[in-house]
């Protein structure tokens, strides 16, 4: 069985077939899924579909935060988002306080899509890491090439954490080191398969089986035979195959030891929500 680490099912292209993604997905023997939230509205409803899965039997949880992208959404006055965020984590089914990080691509430089200031991004993060630290929540940490500013802040905070995972992983295995030193888990996606990819693929090597997770962080980044197309739930077990191949394993051993990881780090084992 694998456990989908990463997945936005609250996506447009994943929302309309919410039942024929999990379907589809539960059909290639992925039976767990933690539904990421980047903004209170997508939060919110990651938390809907999630008690809807769970109704059905199928275990689907949440996470809760804004994503840098959305930095510019974050309002503090009044307690504004940061009072949505406690709310939400009152919710059983929310697991982790993410998706939260820097994005120093679409920043306020960028010249299509320009979004928040690296110093807006940054007061972002450190106020929901502050809320990880008063819930006792793992965090989902998102990277695009801000490295040494990312890894700076989570320093300031990694001892205080409950842990984390720096999702959909690709920068150079130096960094990987120091993220792992940090005690965090390294989560890999359809990266890992692509051709170009081999700086991903050492540090999928290099990274120890206990702080290994795999995800689609689907609707995105799908992986090979599936490059370019929608990303779902269901083509977790090509990312498997070659995170094996990496570590010598058997695919059915892989599955095992992320989906371990990933019910420790985010307490999936504990009893289910009562919905």
């Amino acid at each position: 069985m694998f456990l989908d680490s990463h997945c936005h099912l609250t996506s447009p292209e994943l929302a309309v077939d919410f039942d024929g993604v999990l379907e589809r997905a539960l059909a290639n023997g992925v039976t767990g899924f933690l539904n990421i939230g980047d903004n209170i509205e997508s939060s919110q409803a990651a938390c809907v579909q999630a008690a809807q899965a769970q109704q059905k039997g199928i275990t689907v949880w949440a996470t809760a935060g804004v994503h840098p992208q959305h930095a510019l959404e974050y309002n503090d006055q009044s307690a504004g988002t940061t009072e949505a965020l406690f709310a939400l984590a009152k919710n059983p089914l929310i697991r982790a306080i993410g998706e939260i990080g820097l994005d120093f691509v679409y920043d306020d430089q960028h010249p299509q899509y320009p979004g928040a200031s690296r110093e807006v991004q940054a007061d972002v993060l450190r106020q929901q890491l502050e809320i990880a630290i008063t819930l006792s929540l793992p965090v989902v940490i998102h990277n695009r090439e801000a490295d040494e500013a990312l890894l700076a802040i989570i320093k300031d905070y990694s001892s205080q954490l409950p842990g984390g995972v720096f999702h959909c992983f690709g920068s150079p295995l130096e960094i990987a080191r120091r993220v792992l030193d940090l005690g965090f888990h390294l989560g890999f996606t359809g990266l890992v398969t692509f051709k170009n990819a081999e700086a991903v693929r050492e540090v999928a090597k290099f990274c120890p089986l206990d702080r290994l997770l795999i995800e689609t962080d689907a609707p995105y980044l799908a992986p090979v035979p599936y490059r370019g197309k929608t990303n779902e739930p269901s083509y977790l077990p090509r990312v498997a195959e070659t995170v094996a191949s990496l570590h010598n394993l058997e695919v059915q051993e892989i599955a095992a030891i992320t989906t371990h990881n990933a019910m420790q780090l985010f307490h999936l084992d504990e009893k289910q929500a009562e919905i």
